[in-house]
């Protein structure tokens, strides 16, 4: 602690193995009162690929595979404000070096291990607040990505929102906790991974895009003693 900054770091390697890698975190925490407060934080990190991109066995002859990949890179800035009176945000920049995803047009051909050349950097922004009136509650969260990379490689969708309305009480003298609601949800356009059941893993895709429709879903959570009931009807598109 040093005038006030909680300052925090840790840092791992590994000394031996095929396999080498490190890690390290640093952390500086600020309380301004009792309400808000500040986080920064870097993460620089080394570490080998998934285990099933470097090696794979099966029938199928063209999921063999053994790979001599680059350890993936990564160097993360952050950045957390937090305040019940005001709002939080979060904000993240990361650079991405030698990074290693699967590729495939779909589930139904073959899926083969890649390390992309190009760096590639991922901004994210996210932004919330909560707002209360008596027993009814409105929590908003909205999230905005940007990645710039060379190619499809690294998929998020540009806008991410969330919202719930909901309300808290206690019925029967107490006894029952019920809190029930609407969760409006929504996220831009985008190429979302596929998947691949044979190797159990996701794979990078530019040939369907999901997204850009509104979702609502409808919540109840309740609760007697030690019993907790939570029902929810899913809208799906």
């Amino acid at each position: 602690n040093i005038a006030g900054i909680q300052l925090k770091a840790d840092l791992l390697a590994n000394v031996s193995g095929e396999l080498g890698g490190n890690y390290f975190n640093g952390q500086a925490k600020y309380k301004f009162n009792d309400d808000a407060k500040v986080k920064a934080s870097i993460v620089i990190s080394s570490k080998a690929p998934n285990f099933n991109f470097i090696l794979n066995h099966s029938d199928y002859i063209g999921y063999n595979w053994r790979n001599s990949f680059k350890n993936e890179r990564s160097q993360s800035l952050n950045l957390k404000f937090s305040s019940k009176k005001w709002f939080d945000a979060d904000v993240s920049f990361t650079s991405l070096d030698n990074y290693t995803y699967f590729s495939g047009l779909n589930s139904l051909t073959q899926t083969t291990p890649q390390q992309s050349e190009d760096a590639i950097t991922y901004l994210k922004v996210k932004i919330g607040k909560e707002f209360k009136y008596g027993k009814f509650a409105l929590n908003n969260t909205v999230m905005y990505q940007n990645v710039t990379q060379t190619g499809d490689v690294f998929n998020v969708p540009e806008f991410v929102m969330r919202n719930t309305l909901y309300f808290t009480d206690k019925w029967f003298k107490k006894a029952m906790f019920v809190q029930t609601g609407i969760t409006f949800s929504y996220f831009s356009k985008y190429f979302a991974n596929g998947f691949n059941p044979l190797i159990g893993e996701f794979y990078s895709q530019n040939q369907q895009e999901i997204g850009n429709f509104p979702r609502l879903d409808f919540f109840i959570n309740a609760k007697v003693r030690r019993t907790r009931i939570y029902l929810k009807a899913e809208h799906f598109n």
